[in-house]
């Protein structure tokens, strides 16, 4: 019997009702027959073939697309991903290994012929020569009998030394003729001993292109592009290391894990909307300093493959960890290894929740205000780093000549070497295998390295004449100096921000991309 829902309606004739929902249930009264019939009939649907039936109806194409990824897929993004981080680090490393060798390079820069250091500076040439600066060579002057043309009317000031030389009359053997120095004389100052054939000589403290240049002069392009090997597995390990770490502790608090990038494209991670902002900057401190501790030998691996030549063995990873007396990080170096790792985290992570509660700027409302904002703290940031890297740099170059100095004991080598290292069966233990390019500046501790860089390393001149001056050293030219111009001992402040550059330009690609409508990226 049909029912008034399988009658066509006359209001709509037309109109087709949905086949949806469960059948009707056959009446109770029918005859025998028609009960032969419908025993006949297929069974009753089930509820869940209904329920599919139901869904096949609706639009969920958008949110659960049929396609779902396979295994392949899968596989392939997790490929394009590592080739493009993998392209990223060897655009990148050339400028980097430049970097870590102009924080490493001891910079022993001299004053420029015609300057004297503390702003001194010679008058004229015939004073300089009638003062006491040649009275170190008596032998050198003329005789008492030869006629003086360039003579003064003044007393003629004696030094100590000199009075001391001269008081006894001038003896026969004194007087007898001179004769032409020749270049064995004592007299002659003897020339410095070439470099190694292999070793950079820097005119300039803060030159990329020219550590580049020389590299690639000496190395070829494994100079240039050494080391990043080690350094795609560092950046890689680094970031599941934190990110790993950050997710643990963020669970364990039941707090949200602060993941993703902020706004503006400059990596910094997002913890406006956490429930407990502080608690979540302090997880993302902690995550940093246990990635950081965790992967420090892995970072002086990578810092002897970069400051070393390519002629120095060895120059794989697991051959070099295999150097390292421990896997733990020196206590030298390790109160600058946890701050180059945190102050970082510390002002990219708190400058959302800085901007939004005391300055409200919100990445919302006011977008351009809060992309200034974020670049300029990564440029603070920068800053702040470099000078931590710096001494960082150096501390690991000291704990590895260290480490070195020691492998060359007899006493190291008959106790800690019985067995060869791995990839090193064939060398010879008595042989020096750590060998910089550039002379390494001193380690002495955090604060006292970047005293020695700012007060005693090196010189700088200053002053209007100072441009000229450093032109004319680096081309090996003597010209006329200005009064004012200054030599002053130590590289300033500006030689704790060597390589400077590669990072500044960077922050400045990745905003401009983001302002652009690119999105940016992670930098």
């Amino acid at each position: 019997m049909a029912t008034s829902r399988d009658a066509p309606n006359p209001l709509r004739p037309y109109y087709i009702p949905p086949s949806i929902g469960l059948p009707p249930d056959t009446p109770q009264n029918q005859s025998a027959p028609a009960l032969t019939y419908s025993s006949r009939t297929p069974p009753k649907p089930s509820f869940g073939s209904s329920a599919r039936d139901i869904l096949s109806d609706l639009d969920y194409d958008s949110y659960l697309p049929d396609d779902s990824p396979t295994l392949a897929a899968h596989a392939k993004r997790l490929f394009d991903q590592a080739l493009w981080n993998y392209t990223s680090v060897l655009l990148a490393q050339p400028f980097e290994v430049a970097k870590l060798i102009l924080q490493v390079h001891h910079a022993t820069g001299q004053a420029p012929p015609g300057l004297f250091g503390n702003g001194e500076e010679h008058k004229s040439r015939p004073s300089s020569l009638a003062s006491g600066k040649f009275e170190d060579y008596p032998s050198d002057e003329s005789d008492d009998d030869s006629p003086s043309y360039f003579t003064s009317t003044a007393p003629r000031p004696r030094s100590q030394y000199s009075e001391n030389t001269r008081s006894p009359e001038r003896s026969p053997q004194r007087r007898r003729p001179r004769h032409t120095p020749s270049r064995s004389d004592a007299s002659t100052p003897t020339q410095a001993p070439p470099p190694a054939a292999r070793r950079l000589e820097l005119r300039k403290a803060d030159s990329l292109f020219e550590v580049i240049a020389q590299l690639w002069q000496k190395e070829s392009a494994w100079g240039v592009w050494k080391g990043t090997n080690a350094t795609f597995i560092y950046n890689f390990l680094l970031k599941t290391t934190e990110s790993w770490t950050r997710s643990m502790l963020s669970a364990l608090l039941n707090i949200p894990d602060p993941m993703g990038i902020s706004a503006g494209g400059l990596g910094g991670l997002d913890i406006i909307d956490s429930p407990s902002p502080l608690l979540s900057l302090a997880v993302a401190v902690t995550a940093s300093a246990i990635a950081a501790f965790t992967l420090a030998p892995l970072d002086l691996i990578r810092t002897r493959l970069v400051v070393t030549p390519t002629s120095a063995t060895p120059r794989t990873i697991w051959p070099s960890l295999s150097l390292l007396h421990s896997f733990s990080v020196p206590s030298s170096i390790l109160p600058t290894t946890l701050l180059h790792a945190t102050i970082p985290t510390v002002i990219s992570a708190s400058t959302p929740l800085v901007l939004r509660s005391t300055f409200a700027i919100d990445p919302v409302i006011t977008p351009s205000m809060y992309s200034v904002c974020t670049f300029l703290s990564s440029t603070a940031e920068l800053f702040v780093r470099l000078p931590l890297e710096t001494v960082l740099r150096r501390g690991q170059v000291a704990i590895l000549q260290e480490q070195e100095n020691q492998r060359l004991t007899d006493t190291y080598r008959n106790t800690s070497l019985k067995s060869p290292v791995f990839g090193m069966e064939n060398e010879d233990l008595s042989v020096r295998n750590f060998k910089t390019i550039v002379e390494p500046g001193p380690f002495k501790g955090m604060f006292g390295t970047m005293w020695f860089i700012v007060r005693d390393e090196g010189v700088q001149i200053t002053g209007p004449g100072a441009a000229a001056a450093t032109a004319n050293q680096v081309a090996g030219r003597t010209s006329g100096f200005s009064a004012r111009t200054r030599v002053r001992k130590g590289q300033g402040v500006y030689g704790l921000w060597r390589g400077w550059r590669v990072g500044f330009w960077g922050l400045v690609g990745v905003w401009g991309a983001a302002a652009l409508g690119g999105g940016g990226g992670e930098f």
